[in-house]
């Protein structure tokens, strides 16, 4: 069994088959478990609380503050591996998948790794998405997608926009607020979660409910309702428009010089553009069988897709990543 991706989901999947005494091997393109997470952003914390991030058999550490930072994430997953003793390769990014003659082909670098079964656990979201138009703006503009973006006093000094207001976007831009001028483009507006949600508490309690009522659902149907609902987690932008000055602006369209254009027809000059605008699912290196191949997408429940023996691992939270992790790990049981 060959597992791509050596985060949460990956980590879970290799934990329910290894104990099963199915043989696993995981890949990861980072140097070190862990690294997904240690080359965010300083400050980033996690929404969940702690005793709710934790891996089968390992509980998550215990700490003052009861939402972990993303250090705190890296050290315990490297940690989860190390004790859990699972065949590792680290700095190996897939480049190919393919099926031949019913045996799975992983190609790293150099080398061919053979498996009767797949499973893709890097997220399915990884590719940075950036509109076109940002190729307009002059090279004198330093641009950096939200995964780059690592503290505020880094970035050169003059105004600063953030584009997108989820929960990254809305995080940096309240933090670089603080240290630059700062516009953040709002394209939909979300509403911002109850205050209820950094509670620990709240989320325990919301989580037993959803056990109760959707224990044998898709992973989904186990988030807090307002959060299946569309709200986001991230700062409180009003507020910080009054404590820090920052500017609220409608949706980016286009881009010319070291201006940023609005939907409502008013621009904004930046020094610096962080694009958070998301990611974008990148399956290229898979080929779903003999050549020529199309690249597939993950489908129906517990990730399954219309290769047979390939899986894919989702998740909003981690929580979320761990149960669906379990459920994908007991699909390829089932499947031999």
């Amino acid at each position: 069994m060959l597992i791509v991706g050596a985060g949460h989901g990956g980590l879970a999947v290799a934990r329910d088959l290894a104990r099963a005494g199915r043989e696993v091997l995981l890949v990861d393109a980072h140097q070190r478990v862990g690294d997904a997470w240690r080359t965010r952003w300083d400050s980033l914390r996690l929404f969940t609380p702690r005793d709710l991030d934790g891996l089968p058999g390992i509980p998550f550490p215990r700490g003052d503050d009861p939402f972990p930072g993303k250090d705190e994430v890296a050290e315990y997953q490297e940690r989860y591996a190390q004790e859990m003793r699972f065949p590792l390769r680290l700095g190996a990014e897939v480049r190919a998948l393919k099926t031949v003659a019913g045996t799975f082909e992983a190609t790293l670098g150099g080398d061919v790794i053979r498996a009767r079964s797949v499973v893709i656990a890097g997220g399915p979201f990884h590719a940075p998405r950036i509109p076109d138009f940002a190729s307009r703006l002059d090279r004198t503009v330093l641009q950096l997608h939200s995964r780059d973006y690592r503290r505020a006093r880094d970035l050169p000094e003059g105004p600063v926009v953030v584009v997108g207001a989820a929960n990254s976007g809305s995080e940096i831009a309240v933090e670089v607020a603080r240290e630059r001028p700062t516009t953040i483009a709002i394209g939909t507006r979300k509403p911002l979660a109850p205050k209820r949600f950094r509670s620990p508490t709240w989320w325990k309690l919301a989580l037993l409910r959803d056990r109760v009522f959707h224990e044998r659902t898709a992973y989904i149907a186990w988030l807090p309702w307002p959060l299946r609902a569309g709200g986001y987690l991230g700062a409180d932008l009003d507020a910080a428009a009054v404590t820090h000055g920052l500017r609220l602006a409608p949706r980016v369209v286009d881009a010319a010089a070291n201006r940023l254009r609005f939907v409502d027809g008013s621009d904004v000059t930046a020094r610096t553009v962080i694009w958070a605008t998301g990611y974008r699912a990148d399956h290229s290196f898979i080929a779903g069988g003999e050549p020529p191949a199309t690249p597939l997408v993950p489908i129906g429940r517990h990730g399954r897709t219309p290769v047979t023996g390939l899986h894919f691992v989702r998740g909003r939270f981690l929580f979320a990543i761990s149960r669906h992790a379990r459920d994908v790990a007991r699909d390829v049981r089932n499947s031999g």
